[in-house]
């Protein structure tokens, strides 16, 4: 038996039920669609195929740990990103999740660095800047520097060489090749692109919309409402500092949060943007196969050289 405890709850229960008839879950109920509270929850299929965050910022420590190697060999000083591990859950920003916490402290702003971290979550690398110096040896583009051959590809892709190492599977040339950080986000940019053209994400927003209305604010979907032109800054306007924190923007961020999660808008996303993830990894397997094969070996040489067991060249 469930017992609510104040109009709120009714309020969340009904709009619950609505939101999971829209989802097109069966009979069985509520339990068809996830129901996340916090960030972590928002699991997605294709995280099967990342490393966990500590693993990954082992092998970005190995790897920058080589690239800054091969640099001093062309007496470059090269610092690279922190390799501490990426907190922030990856798929946070992807389900569009909207803590109410930080909604009521700073809106739709988020605390300092937050947007990095949401960034770096995505590929567990964080920012960096490089001169056009260090860019030429990092990348390759020059064929020699400082009267050295610089190594194909550059210092990444022979970092890259040493760290692939060994893979079962994949072919010597891939092995050669610079890791693609950013493959695994394409095949979710994929699956969200067809995801987004799915009718249970239209309800998910009317149901979210409904919400909203009862608490007085009218917005269409959550991008209108934390887009809102009173506190959002656009291409067009970005010369213009605007008042951030402003009560107007606090109590819309609060409302937006709780609506989030009254209609259970993240866990309906979360849903559909599965099922779009599995069709991709259908179409995609053995490429995906390649890619949890790298990262596992990497993670193992990057173990060993942190360890000191293998050499590098």
């Amino acid at each position: 038996m469930i017992f609510m405890s104040s109009s709120r709850d009714l309020r969340r229960a009904a709009a619950l039920l609505c939101v999971v008839a829209a989802a097109g879950c069966s009979a069985s109920g509520a339990g068809d669609l996830p129901v996340p509270r916090e960030a972590s929850d928002l699991v997605l299929p294709l995280d099967d195929y990342h490393l966990a965050p500590e693993d990954q910022a082992r092998v970005q420590r190995a790897r920058f740990m080589l690239v800054k190697d091969c640099m001093r060999r062309f007496r470059i000083d090269f610092e690279g990103p922190s390799t501490e591990p990426v907190r922030y859950p990856r798929n946070a920003a992807y389900l569009d999740w909207f803590d109410p916490d930080r909604a009521e402290k700073y809106g739709y702003a988020g605390p300092p660095g937050q947007a990095e971290e949401e960034s770096a979550a995505q590929t567990g690398i964080r920012g960096y800047s490089v001169t056009d110096e260090q860019f030429y040896v990092l990348e390759g583009k020059a064929r020699r520097f400082r009267g050295q051959a610089v190594p194909r590809g550059g210092c990444f892709t022979e970092a890259d060489g040493i760290l692939n190492r060994g893979a079962e599977g994949v072919s010597e040339a891939e092995r050669a090749k610079k890791f693609n950080d950013k493959e695994l986000l394409t095949f979710s940019y994929d699956a969200a692109d067809l995801a987004w053209k799915d009718l249970r994400i239209r309800a998910a927003e009317r149901s979210w919309s409904t919400c909203m209305k009862g608490s007085g604010f009218d917005y269409a979907t959550p991008a209108d409402a934390s887009g809102d032109p009173r506190w959002a800054v656009t291409a067009a306007d970005d010369h213009i500092e605007k008042p951030r924190g402003t009560l107007a923007e606090i109590e819309t961020a609060v409302a937006d949060a709780d609506c989030r999660l009254d209609t259970n808008y993240c866990g309906v996303r979360q849903v559909v943007y599965a099922d779009y993830q599995k069709r991709i990894i259908a179409r995609h397997r053995d490429r995906l196969a390649s890619i949890k094969m790298l990262n596992a070996t990497r993670l193992a040489n990057a173990a060993k050289l942190l360890g000191g067991e293998i050499t590098t060249r």
